[in-house]
């Protein structure tokens, strides 16, 4: 499949965003003088994962996912003393500063850009985002950037697409492909756009019907090898 235009998805896909996320988490914990359990991470992430699906299928708003998580995670872990808003500042302060790439998503990058363009899409908080992609040097690899906060609606809404596709120039669908992590935003996506796509699943998930990748790759390798990339 030869191809020239690269819509990538960063978190779980270039990023490693658990590993950030989780760092993060014990930073906020430590700021706030209460011991780390492992419990609180594995709580966190099925808590967070479960608000961004709903954000994804628009049963939440961003403002509303943002100022209600982490009171009521830390009501959830029977923590409510600790002030919800000072211990997102804290989460979110260290997420800024402290990017981590998968091992060879560089060289990925590197491989990508002398085949064509690289666009970033993504979900996520505009002044977080581009601190970490700044920080990691991710922007310097990608010809175009687009969040969802500052677009304004969120991935796999059609209305994220269409300003994504209207926003890159001499845009062409038969030449572009979808590269990320998660079925419910990228491949839904790409789905819904008629974009060929790649789902990156190094963990070997099942699709459970979410969504239909054209293609599948559980490394970087694969993916170059499936844009006879070499």
């Amino acid at each position: 499949m030869k191809k020239d235009i690269f819509l990538v998805d960063a978190d779980d896909t270039l990023l490693d965003f658990h590993a950030s996320s989780l760092a993060a988490l014990k930073a906020a914990f430590q700021a706030a003088g209460v011991p780390w359990s492992e419990e609180y991470g594995e709580e966190f992430f099925t808590f967070n994962d479960s608000l961004w699906r709903k954000l994804e299928r628009k049963e939440i708003t961003r403002e509303r996912l943002i100022r209600e998580r982490f009171p009521a995670y830390l009501e959830n872990l029977g923590l409510d003393e600790i002030p919800g808003e000072k211990f997102n500042q804290n989460y979110l302060a260290w997420l800024a500063k402290h990017p981590e790439y998968f091992p060879g998503a560089e060289e990925f990058l590197k491989k990508l850009a002398g085949a064509g363009r690289i666009y970033i899409v993504t979900n996520g908080t505009y002044a977080i985002q581009t601190s970490r992609f700044k920080i990691s040097k991710l922007d310097q690899y990608a010809d175009g950037v687009f969040v969802s906060e500052k677009i304004g609606c969120d991935k796999p809404g059609e209305a994220y697409t269409e300003y994504v596709t209207s926003h890159i120039p001499a845009f062409n669908r038969s030449a572009a492909v979808w590269i990320g992590d998660s079925l419910t935003a990228d491949i839904r996506a790409a789905n819904d756009a008629g974009i060929d796509s790649i789902w990156f699943n190094p963990y070997n998930r099942e699709t459970e019907g979410k969504a239909f990748p054209d293609y599948e790759a559980d490394s970087y390798e694969e993916i170059l090898e499936i844009l006879q990339i070499y």
